[in-house]
């Protein structure tokens, strides 16, 4: 039985379907990206080097509606906020959340909403909190479906490391609830 979920969404152009560094899409829907390569399905190992992914940057940016959208120091508070507001509207429990520059990890324990409902509650509010004309979001998520303790122990832990093994200081907040200590 599903405990949990593990969701990860992406901001528009900045992770593509045929990214060398993977993807778990299961379409290219623009003809010019498609010209670019295949999808590189799941994450790659070994990941691509600085110059791989410099190059394939260069050669997709032109080819998006627009300009790729990073999360910043200012903008991630906001976002935060934005969230808090569905997780109490809601009614979610969130053991782990972490507010990258380029994605978002939300693990959320099961309730009657759908995962991708919830996803997308999230990214309509943070449209809204940055004020933007367009979506900052990419189309739809990656969600993992957690069935055991364990497992979700492991998201956890995995989702609150994410901002530190990429430089980042540790995210702390408000509408996360972190998981009691394991007995």
């Amino acid at each position: 039985m599903i405990i949990a979920h593990h969701a990860v969404f992406t901001t528009y152009g900045t992770w593509l379907p045929n990214d060398p560094r993977g993807s778990y899409s299961g379409a290219i829907y623009n003809a010019e990206l498609a010209a670019l390569g295949e999808i590189h399905y799941g994450r790659q190992n070994p990941q691509p080097d600085r110059y791989t992914m410099r190059r394939f940057r260069a050669a997709a940016m032109p080819r998006l509606s627009r300009a790729p959208y990073y999360l910043t120091n200012h903008t991630r508070p906001m976002i935060a906020e934005a969230f808090a507001r569905v997780v109490a509207r809601l009614g979610l429990n969130v053991p782990a959340c972490a507010i990258m520059n380029d994605h978002v990890h939300f693990l959320v324990w099961r309730s009657k909403h759908t995962i991708e409902y919830v996803v997308n509650q999230l990214k309509g509010a943070g449209t809204l909190a940055l004020n933007l004309d367009h979506t900052p979001w990419a189309r739809s998520c990656w969600k993992v479906f957690i069935d055991d303790e364990s497992s979700l122990r492991a998201a956890a832990a995995y989702v609150a490391a994410n901002p530190v093994a990429a430089g980042m200081l540790p995210q702390e907040w408000g509408f996360v609830t972190p998981l009691p200590p394991d007995d």
